[in-house]
């Protein structure tokens, strides 16, 4: 993929406020401590003191720090003081230019803070390989992420609660949580938006001419524009808005800063970045530890009370088959005895479908606004779909895969407006590629492998064009310099193919339900282990219609919950 000129794609290797009476046991993290360089350099230090003086063993280990394990580290530490809390994170400290300005967030696609797995060449791609970016830092996806907060829809966590059995996953309680976590600066919503809670959340700041007129053509064109990007939008057909971020004064605030960073001062909660957790050990059918590499030597921390993998959509799978946990026959040809026979650890992998092609030409560079993506809206294709299955995102800048960059030469000035397909029937898999912790998974994705996604994505590449060529978009549109003209179907399915990308949304690996083949259950339990949960978007049974990260931070909160509930 090209991003802005940046050439990203690369061979695989071997990365409401509500009242404490409301949600009675979550309590208000400590949100006092300013974000100042000189303050969490202390803390920082007096974490990594603490890698000098460890204990064998904790109550909690938390294995990630990504948007759900950020989230359940601090609630779990800031509700329960006496509880000794171990949070374990492969990447290093999120200190990088990249993390920190909003503006850079596309240097982490392919630097030193990506995992960096790649999926097999796909026949349903035009034999491609699609990178799937996933944030290895103190963070996780929302240090290295585009800083987007889009909350799922209704019907979106209305099926989940049905698929799990588990009310609580439903939307009505879902934003009692979002009331809660959320410290919102934008207009006042008290169905729908929260002040007060940990993760700042705000409007765009400021609007582009070019975004302004995006919502013009989103008028002319028949779609509702609405003032705020979350909010009543997920209880309607979709609509187009500004988008919020999640940026405080100018520089990213991501979950650690906004969870985990108000309780490292505390005694009761250890962080340990750069350690890269290998596998989880059994005692018969209960987890007892993990087996960590420090960088400079091996540990195994023993867990009195559980362990909750927070790794993401596909590294917590991982863990699970190198611990044992998986289906037999993919275990024993690495040597891995199989404790927990769970085929379906692995199965369901799925993602957002970005299409990277569409273009325009403007008369004169586009000045980059916040992170250069400012503007989205949401649609059905059909009237019967209880939630949208397009988003549409327009981004300042040329963003195209390196095909349509080859075919349609775009000038610098360009800009994209992307077709993202939200609701994908496609289902791939992934499979340990050796029994070395080290090497990332295989990853089969299969995008586009199911008809409909392409006749979705048919679908919005022509509803992108009618918003692009729009009256309202004139002023920024010389010429349509992709595709450039309405193609037949052959060229169209040429042009899905080699303009699809993905969102870095992968989900569904460890599939949370009440069936007997589910992964985990509505208490997020691993099936067949005791003490061993899963809290990240890996759980997803279906992906959600929205960008992922508030979603995983639901799961978080929703974890948290759920361990102090049965404390």
């Amino acid at each position: 993929m090209t991003i802005g000129g940046m050439t990203t794609r690369e061979k695989p290797g071997s990365a409401r406020r509500v009242s404490s009476s409301t949600v009675p046991w979550i309590g208000r993290i400590n949100a006092s401590i300013p974000a100042l360089a000189d303050q969490l350099n202390e803390i920082r230090a007096n974490q990594d003191a603490r890698r000098k003086d460890l204990k064998g063993s904790y109550d909690y280990i938390i294995c990630g720090t990504g948007c759900a394990g950020s989230a359940v580290a601090g609630r779990l530490a800031a509700v329960k003081k006496s509880a000794r809390i171990l949070v374990l994170e492969a990447g290093g400290w999120d200190t990088a230019a990249s993390v920190l300005d909003p503006n850079l967030w596309v240097q982490n696609i392919g630097n030193h803070l990506d995992w960096n797995v790649f999926s097999e060449p796909s026949p349903s791609m035009n034999g491609r390989i699609i990178r799937e970016s996933m944030g290895r830092v103190v963070g996780g996806g929302s240090s290295t992420n585009a800083l987007t907060w889009s909350r799922p829809f209704k019907a979106n966590l209305n099926e989940w609660a049905e698929i799990s059995g588990e009310p609580l996953w439903g939307y009505e309680h879902a934003l009692e949580i979002f009331r809660n976590l959320e410290d919102w600066h934008g207009p006042a919503d008290a169905r729908y938006r929260g002040t007060g809670g940990p993760v700042w959340v705000q409007p765009a700041a400021g609007h582009s001419a070019v975004g302004t007129a995006l919502l013009e053509a989103a008028k002319e064109c028949g779609h509702p524009v609405l003032s705020d990007q979350n909010g009543a939008r997920e209880e309607m057909d979709g609509g187009f808005a500004y988008m919020n971020h999640i940026v405080r004064d100018g520089l990213r605030h991501s979950m650690a800063r906004a969870y985990l960073y108000n309780v490292l001062g505390q005694e009761n909660i250890t962080l340990l970045p750069n350690s890269h957790v290998h596998r989880v050990v059994l005692d018969g059918d209960r987890a007892v530890a993990v087996e960590v590499d420090l960088g400079d030597r091996m540990v195994v921390f023993w867990a009195d009370r559980e362990i909750v993998l927070c790794a993401g959509g596909m590294n917590s799978a991982k863990i699970l088959m190198l611990s044992g946990i998986g289906n037999e026959k993919d275990l024993k040809p690495h040597g891995i005895k199989t404790l927990v026979n769970s085929p379906d650890v692995g199965a369901n992998y799925h993602n957002h479908t970005l299409h990277a092609a569409c273009l325009w030409e403007s008369p004169q560079p586009i000045p980059l606004l916040n992170t250069g993506a400012n503007v989205a809206g949401f649609w059905k294709s059909k009237a019967s779909l209880s939630a949208p299955d397009f988003n549409f995102v327009q981004l300042e800048f040329p963003y195209a895969t390196e095909e349509i960059i080859a075919r349609y030469a775009p000038p610098t000035t360009a800009w994209a407006l992307c077709a993202g397909l939200v609701a994908p029937k496609s289902r791939g898999f992934l499979k340990l590629r050796s029994a070395n912790p080290a090497d990332n998974p295989i990853l089969d994705a299969r995008l586009l492998t199911h008809p409909d996604d392409m006749a979705a994505l048919a679908a919005a590449i022509e509803a992108c064009r009618e918003l692009g060529n729009s009256q309202a978009m004139r002023p920024f549109a010389i010429r349509e310099v992709a595709p450039g003209k309405k193609l037949d179907k052959e060229e169209m399915a040429d042009f899905i193919r080699d303009g699809a990308s993905s969102f870095f949304h992968s989900v569904g690996t460890c599939r949370m339900g009440k069936d007997e083949d589910a992964v985990v259950d509505g208490q997020l339990r691993v099936k067949g282990v005791r003490g061993l949960r899963i809290a990240d978007g890996s759980i997803m049974p279906h992906i959600v219609s929205s960008a992922t990260m508030a979603a995983c931070v639901l799961i978080g909160e929703r974890m948290a919950e759920i361990l102090h509930k049965e404390s």
